[in-house]
């Protein structure tokens, strides 16, 4: 559906994306992730035929951009940041407006509206002007003008921004949907935005991929880790934490855990850093006289995968520019 080798785009003498390779298959949900300034707005542009890149190739919907840009935007529905809306149109009236540019048959330009309108659920406001509806409901319509003439690429420009939290869930569950028929790519610089509703995660920072690969994968990819939570207990209730340090001598020396043992009751809880300990530590427990009440790994959520990567990769930058300045 989308395919970009290489490609770059300039502004004067900055470089806004750099390089970039990005492949995503029809029928995906793609998060574009990354911090103010990471070049996924820039990509977007590309990507929706706006601006062409200065190096590099890219195919959109299987047409080659920007040769073949006006076969490849009739496939694509694009909702930028800002949803371009007229405040003094009713709903429909903007939405056969947005028909009409796209030039769509009459019979085509109805038809469509309608199923926009359903899909968006602004049937019982397609009457309502555009400037009296709620910052939630004006996304919708940007939305349903999107997805005139059935687009087989949805792109969505940081979507969420100003939506209160119902609005939020209620965009979220909408893109999900419409997600059924199509591929769609959005961007954010709200890491629970991505998480909630792509399969994929694009993580850019300062024009160029960090990362790419499935919600999952990104998860269990961070560096920081998880970490592995224990929770036991000694029918006596005596010596519990003296005994537990004694058992996971080999954790606690490798000064992995996090913190203290935390004593809760004649229980005892100790939080340790890192991949997965669990099998290691249910094994050095086992011949003890403890009694395991929990054993569990917390999985790092992608805003702390997210992170870390972004500190590293500045982190790397500054070593760079310091060794170039030497």
């Amino acid at each position: 559906m989308i395919e970009a080798t290489g490609i770059t785009r300039r502004y004067g003498r900055f470089t806004a994306v750099r390089d970039l390779d990005l492949e995503v298959p029809a029928g995906v949900v793609c998060g574009l992730l990354g911090p103010n300034g990471a070049g996924k707005t820039t990509t977007i542009r590309m990507i929706t035929g706006m601006l062409p890149p200065d190096e590099g190739e890219l195919r959109v919907t299987g047409r080659s951009m920007p040769a073949e840009r006006r076969e490849a935007l009739a496939r694509i529905g694009y909702l930028p940041e800002s949803a371009p809306s007229n405040p003094e149109m009713r709903v429909v009236e903007y939405l056969r407006f947005r028909a009409r540019l796209l030039g769509l048959s009459r019979r085509d330009r109805e038809f469509s509206i309608l199923e926009s309108l359903s899909a968006c659920d602004l049937v019982d406001v397609e009457r309502r002007l555009v400037g009296q509806l709620s910052k939630g409901f004006r996304q919708r319509v940007g939305l349903a003008a999107a997805l005139l003439g059935d687009p087989e690429l949805l792109v969505l420009d940081e979507p969420t921004v100003g939506l209160d939290p119902r609005q939020l869930r209620d965009f979220r569950l909408l893109v999900r949907r419409l997600a059924d028929r199509r591929t769609v790519l959005l961007s954010s610089h709200i890491m629970q935005e991505i998480e909630a509703v792509a399969d994929r995660v694009v993580l850019m920072h300062q024009g160029r991929k960090l990362a790419d690969d499935t919600v999952e994968a990104f998860r269990l990819g961070g560096q920081t880790g998880g970490q592995t939570v224990v929770r036991v207990a000694r029918d006596d209730g005596s010596d519990v934490e003296d005994l537990l340090r004694s058992a996971l001598q080999p954790v606690v020396e490798s000064k992995a855990v996090l913190a203290r043992p935390i004593v809760l009751g004649n229980a005892v809880e100790l939080t340790i850093a890192g991949v997965d300990r669990t099998e290691m530590v249910g094994r050095l427990l086992a011949p003890t006289t403890l009694v395991v009440l929990g054993l569990r790994y917390e999985r790092p959520d992608v805003e702390s995968v997210f992170l870390d990567l972004l500190e590293r990769d500045s982190a790397g930058q500054t070593d760079r520019s310091g060794g170039a300045s030497e």
